[in-house]
């Protein structure tokens, strides 16, 4: 005869506890023909900046040609994010390099249209579209 499993759940009241802001980024970067993807995934803001930063000077110093930050993972972006990201752009713009963003979804698109950030910054619907881009002068 089966066995029911039963779940018990135990509740202490310790009062208020205060967590460690955890990194609430991932960052995924890979090699496609000619240029540098950056993945992100997560919530860009003030805290996970530092670790985006680090990533993204790499990638200054190893690609030579076009990178693409692919950011339709983001779910959240803050000012201290989205002024890191524009930011980069500009010093990567500044090695005479390429730089295109892949359109975010949701909320944190809205926010990029709003802002009307493709007028300082070649935004691409998709990776095949930020591929085949031509380089505004």
């Amino acid at each position: 005869m089966r066995r029911e499993e039963e779940t018990f759940v135990k509740v202490w009241h310790i009062g208020p506890i205060r967590f460690r802001k955890i990194m609430a980024i991932e960052v995924i970067i890979r090699g496609i023909r000619g240029a540098t993807v950056v993945d992100f995934h997560g919530r860009l803001d003030m805290h996970s900046r530092w670790h985006v930063k680090a990533i993204i000077n790499q990638c200054c110093h190893t690609e030579q040609e076009h990178l693409i930050l692919n950011l339709k993972g983001l779910t959240f972006v803050d000012s201290a994010g989205l002024g890191f990201l524009v930011l980069c752009s500009y010093q990567f713009k500044e090695l005479r390099r390429r730089i295109s963003w892949i359109q975010p979804q949701g909320c944190v698109g809205e926010l990029l249209q709003n802002l009307q950030i493709h007028e300082l910054i070649s935004v691409c619907q998709s990776e095949k579209d930020a591929l085949s881009a031509v380089s505004p002068s």
